[in-house]
């Protein structure tokens, strides 16, 4: 009868161990996956402010003016202009570029810019399509003009949020129009922060520049 005892406690203890070693491990691959995001960077627009007109640079748009990226991993993405810009899109002879900076030397030139950055959870395939799509976008080929009648930081932000779902998919010129200028993809990203409860960080700007206002 002993004997018995003792050989149930030992079958006990031998399937407790295995449970503990089966969700140690489950615990391990957890550890291992960590969590995916992209954050989006929004640069306010700007003017000098009183009494410093003569020692801050006005600025492209002004306070309708700022800058969108976007962040992934360790390095910061945006459309920008390229010698120039044109005032309605062409296909040849294009101005438009997209940039790549790393995260460091970002936070070394924002340190004194307002911003607003709003951080969003990918599943692994948005991740995999959005690099995919920054890699051949910085590298492989262009894929429209920089023009103020056409293609800017904001749409072209949009436009890769879009093709991995965060947003709806628009027409090119619907896109543009209804993203003209940072201020407008701003407020939907408000929106949408707090219908699903997206992390959203604010860096105040200098006080020698009267920065735009939400």
């Amino acid at each position: 009868m002993i004997e018995g005892y003792i050989i149930a406690i030992y079958h006990s203890m031998k399937q407790r161990l295995i449970i503990f070693i089966f969700f140690l491990f489950l615990s391990i691959i957890s550890f291992g996956q960590s969590a995916k995001f992209i954050k989006v960077y929004f640069l306010y627009g700007s003017k000098p402010a009183n009494g410093h007109r003569y020692h801050e640079d006005p600025y492209f748009g002004g306070k309708h003016g700022g800058h969108v990226s976007i962040g992934i991993d360790t390095s910061i993405v945006g459309f920008t202009n390229n010698n120039g810009f044109h005032i309605f899109a062409r296909k040849k002879s294009i101005k438009g570029i997209y940039k790549v900076k790393g995260l460091t030397e970002f936070r070394k030139d924002s340190s004194t810019f307002k911003y607003t950055t709003f951080e969003i959870p990918l599943a692994d395939s948005q991740y995999v399509k959005l690099k995919k799509i920054i890699n051949n976008y910085l590298y492989v080929q262009t894929p429209y003009d920089y023009a103020f009648i056409g293609m800017r930081c904001t749409s072209a932000a949009y436009d890769l949020l879009s093709q991995i779902g965060i947003f709806k998919i628009r027409s090119k010129w619907g896109n543009i129009f209804s993203n003209f200028y940072p201020k407008k993809l701003r407020n939907k990203m408000f929106k949408i922060a707090k219908e699903y409860n997206y992390k959203v960080y604010s860096q105040p700007g200098r006080p020698s520049r009267k920065w735009e206002n939400d």
